[in-house]
């Protein structure tokens, strides 16, 4: 297993010094590899895609580990994407139902995108970039078995989610709650030196807790209960919850040092978001409803998942993440990153609780996932 820390990351760069271009053959660990070098070299990329485990083969950005954190950094756009589907259709079925489970964050993600642009927190919103990526994903829904699965309407998902990324200059795009999930499960993983499953195969896992997530919110969320003034003000004590919220895996501090500053800086962009949370408090029901649009039922997601032999429950992954830790993921999910989700602002609301969190399990649970 390759892990793309700074000894990895900085051995190969000094290992292909000098060379007059970068071809990665391979998975998306290979490609985001590549990306970097031919960054840092200045040379051309050429990407020789192997498998449609992750939309990365397509975007300009890479997923490093850095002072043992996940953190997605600006690297190269490939100037050749090589997609052989003969290739692809031979590649291990676990990486194809890998991709399944990437692509499926594009029934959850647009959701937090959305919230974070019309509360200021991330660029415009673009519905046009969305549509294309949701026309291929409608190919994709209702697959009957493995057999069965559309695999150019799984390539084109993909490769139309990482270009888009690219268009729009964000991954919030195709990243919601269900990327940091996944990158939670990682980063645990890395700190206790435990594997971790594929990437896609934890966002589809995890893409049902967002979709579940995003129901229990929509359900009991009352907009015009909340206080802006308390919804802006600074949260008490916030940096020494970020630090304590790792302690669990990351003992030195270092981790919980490194989120906080994370944290700081998405904070920082939130207090000043005050007008854009009273237009979005007077405009609710607009806005429920452009939010209903962009989501499917967990269930439904969870239903194709199973059909095609794809993990649903966090207890399926290889190896399976316990109970502790989903809730201790569930927890830290606004404890971690400077982007801005469906769970921060249920964290300046007041309403990211124990009691809530328990709230979507069972409905991740009634659902076919979650635990």
């Amino acid at each position: 297993t390759v892990v793309l820390d700074e000894t990895t990351v900085d051995g190969s760069t000094a290992a292909s010094a000098g060379c007059a271009a970068i071809v990665a053959v391979g998975g998306g660990t290979i490609v985001d590899l590549g990306k970097v070098l031919s960054h840092r070299h200045g040379v051309p990329l050429v990407v020789i895609q192997t498998c449609a485990s992750v939309n990365g083969f397509s975007d300009p950005l890479s997923v490093l580990v850095r002072s043992g954190t996940k953190s997605t950094v600006p690297t190269a756009w490939p100037v050749a994407l090589i997609i052989d589907h003969d290739v692809v259709a031979h590649a291990p079925a676990a990486l194809t139902r890998a991709g399944f489970g990437d692509a499926a964050a594009i029934w959850c993600a647009p959701a937090d995108w959305y919230l974070a642009c019309t509360l200021g927190m991330d660029t415009e919103f673009d519905s046009d970039v969305l549509a294309v990526i949701g026309a291929a994903a409608e190919r994709l829904r209702d697959a009957p078995s493995f057999s069965g699965l559309d695999l150019d309407a799984l390539l084109d998902t993909l490769t139309y989610g990482g270009l888009g990324i690219g268009v729009t200059g964000t991954t919030a795009v195709v990243s919601g709650c269900e990327h940091l999930i996944s990158h939670l499960i990682d980063m645990a993983a890395v700190a206790r030196g435990t594997d971790h499953d594929l990437h896609g195969t934890q966002v589809g896992v995890a893409a049902v807790m967002s979709a579940a997530l995003w129901e229990s919110a929509i359900e009991s969320f009352d907009a015009l209960a909340i206080d802006v003034d308390d919804a802006v003000a600074p949260i008490p004590d916030l940096e020494s919850s970020v630090i304590g919220a790792w302690e669990s895996i990351d003992p030195s501090g270092r981790v919980g040092a490194a989120c906080a500053r994370n944290v700081a800086t998405k904070m920082d962009r939130w207090s000043s978001a005050r007008s854009e949370l009273e237009d979005f408090v007077a405009n609710w029901p607009d806005h429920r409803r452009a939010l209903v649009a962009l989501l499917r039922p967990a269930a439904d997601i969870a239903a194709d998942l199973a059909a095609i032999g794809a993990p649903t429950r966090f207890s399926q992954l290889t190896p399976p993440v316990d109970r502790e830790t989903v809730r201790w993921i569930m927890r830290t999910l606004p404890l971690m990153r400077d982007r801005f989700t469906l769970c921060d602002a249920l964290l300046v609301s007041g309403r990211w609780t124990d009691e809530f969190i328990d709230r979507v399990l069972d409905r991740a649970a009634e659902s076919g996932g979650g635990l």
